[in-house]
């Protein structure tokens, strides 16, 4: 939603007022902290100010791995987006990167962002460029596992440590079965992680990371698509739009040229590829995949004459980026693959725990007399 909104800019601080100008971002560094809930942020060429009070600043570390938005694997695992109350952030050093979006109201002819009661103000603390903030936010944010979260674990302790009190209130009972029985409810939690089941474990988590990772993939190659409307789903060779920042923008299918990898054929026309386009790779299983040899390319353009030259968009949050393929294609490949991986790992991790409690049952039943 918020790389929608237009860049924050002098012209657009017009009177004060208790409504907002308007719902804009703007990209900067720390420039002065005043107070305990208002910071200043400058791009070199306009300052505008944020109240953080009751405000949560998200982290996006920097990252040793292959970069999401410009390295070859698009949906390599990022460092784990946090987030934090900005009361609890003590000090940031000036010249920080913060990304801010939301309301901005002007006050005394300075724009200043903060809540307005309907929208939250998104504030991200960054240590990577601009144009890998949107891609590494979704592989960063999702979680590793999403049917687990921080009630997870003390609940299911609390349920084992039932049962096996329970069962030691059974032992004195004539009927040995129900005690034990119980016993190994009590112990089912750890069946997966014991011996010979063990390796079936690992193997689950190897392919629900795999999941996770195609999750990540079936977002990241629809990315460029928020610019555009919808359509009917029939492949066109070339669609234009505008950009937040009214920046023409244009999504362009064609070939590889064969003898030049800067350059694409689309509808006769040979286009050279702006420099530093992001070549963005797909992982799919073997036997999927096959996407032709068309290729997809977003990026800004100029019109020159009776053509165009293509160019690195100026909106960061804009990708820049050649897909192997329709990315809605790509994106529905990548859901398939990612539910298979996961009815996989489900499928691994029943079997564990389907090879490993009868062991343990039988176990119990010769230590306990």
């Amino acid at each position: 939603m918020v790389s929608h909104y237009p860049t924050a800019a002098p012209g657009v601080v017009g009177r004060e007022g208790s409504t907002p100008v308007g719902y804009y971002r703007f990209f900067g560094t720390l420039e002065a902290i005043q107070g305990d809930d208002r910071i200043w942020l400058t791009n070199g060429r306009f300052s505008v100010a944020a109240d953080l009070r009751n405000v949560r600043v998200y982290l996006i570390p920097e990252t040793d791995g292959n970069d999401p938005a410009t390295g070859a694997r698009p949906a390599a695992a990022a460092a784990a987006l946090g987030s934090v109350p900005w009361n609890r952030i003590f000090s940031l050093p000036e010249g920080t990167p913060v990304f801010v979006g939301g309301a901005l109201f002007s006050e005394e002819g300075r724009g200043v962002f903060r809540d307005n009661g309907r929208t939250r103000l998104l504030v991200v603390i960054h240590d990577c460029p601009k144009e890998s903030l949107v891609p590494r936010a979704i592989s960063g944010g999702r979680q590793r596992n999403e049917y687990m979260n921080t009630f997870t674990l003390p609940s299911v302790a609390i349920g084992s440590f039932s049962l096996v009190l329970l069962a030691f209130t059974l032992l004195s009972q004539p009927e040995r079965i129900i005690s034990l029985l119980a016993m190994t409810a009590g112990l089912a939690p750890l069946s997966p992680f014991l011996p010979p089941g063990v390796p079936l474990y690992f193997a689950y988590r190897s392919f629900w990371k795999k999941a996770r990772l195609l999750r990540v993939q079936r977002d990241v190659v629809r990315l460029p698509l928020r610019y555009f409307p919808t359509t009917d789903g029939t492949p066109q060779g070339r669609r234009a739009t505008l950009l937040p920042d009214m920046e023409p923008y244009l999504m362009i299918r064609g070939a590889p040229d064969p003898g030049d990898p800067g350059v694409i054929i689309s509808e006769g026309a040979r286009l050279t590829l702006p420099p530093g386009m992001s070549r963005v790779e797909v992982e799919l299983p073997r036997g999927h995949g096959q996407h032709g040899t068309d290729v997809v390319a977003f990026c800004g353009y100029t019109v020159e004459g009776d053509g165009f030259r293509l160019r690195n968009p100026d909106d960061p949050m804009a990708g820049n980026v050649l897909l192997p393929g329709d990315p809605e294609e790509l994106s529905r490949e990548s859901e398939r693959a990612a539910r298979r991986a996961e009815i996989i790992s489900v499928a691994l991790v029943a079997l564990d725990v389907a090879v490993n409690l009868p062991l343990v049952f039988i176990l119990l039943s010769l230590v306990i007399r």
